[in-house]
């Protein structure tokens, strides 16, 4: 399935500062491809985001508010998508991969289209952003490698960097101009495999209609 062009009426134009923020995501341990946990593998919900479809994060589901809003709010151009991998393959298992990246072009905030959604559909897990007073979403050209592209965030090199912290889920991080060109250099010489996520998701889904059907 190729992506969806959503419609952005009412998406406003993002000036960011040439930087990227970390995101971490819940990936599937059994797909051939790092792609979200669509099927609530790790127990951290039935994911939609990144949404690869409709090159957004956020629209479709209120999830990870946030550390969404907050990346919005320092201005970051791009995020930069990471999992740590505890899939079959064990070659890549227990490392921190950059799989992909997303560069913000617009964003919307989304609060009232998920609260209505929730309102809509009684007996529904209460959205994360139900509490809060925004809820933005991102839109914007995104590029996913494999596991074997992917760039290999270590506690070593954050160090040589002069970051603080460590590769792991809790990590967020802000990469300024020069590590995120290196990052961003890294993964833009990968091949780009978006539609093989797109692809691999869409079979998730077909399945869970047949689980649900």
């Amino acid at each position: 399935m190729a992506k969806v062009q959503i419609n952005l009426e009412g998406w406003q134009d993002y000036r960011g500062m040439n930087t990227g923020s970390l995101l971490y995501v819940e990936t599937s341990r059994n797909a051939s491809v790092p792609v979200r946990d669509q099927l609530n593998e790790n127990e951290k919900g039935f994911l939609f985001e990144p949404n690869y479809e409709t090159s957004t994060y956020g629209f479709m589901s209120c999830y990870n508010v946030k550390n969404v809003n907050a990346i919005v709010k320092s201005k970051s151009r791009y995020i930069l998508f990471g999992t740590r991998y505890e899939g079959l393959d064990s070659e890549y298992r227990n490392k921190y991969l950059i799989h992909g990246y997303m560069r913000i072009d617009k964003t919307r905030d989304v609060r009232t289209r998920h609260v209505q959604k929730y309102m809509a559909n009684p007996g529904s897990e209460e959205p994360e952003c139900w509490q809060m007073e925004h809820n933005m979403a991102v839109y914007g050209p995104m590029k996913f490698v494999s596991f074997a592209d992917s760039f290999e965030l270590t506690d070593a090199l954050l160090k040589e960097w002069g970051m603080r912290g460590h590769a792991s889920r809790q990590l967020k991080t802000k990469f300024e101009a020069d590590k995120l060109q290196t990052i961003l250099d890294y993964l833009d010489s990968k091949t780009d495999i978006t539609d093989e996520y797109i692809a691999t998701v869409e079979e998730y889904k077909d399945a869970m209609a047949e689980l649900q059907g």
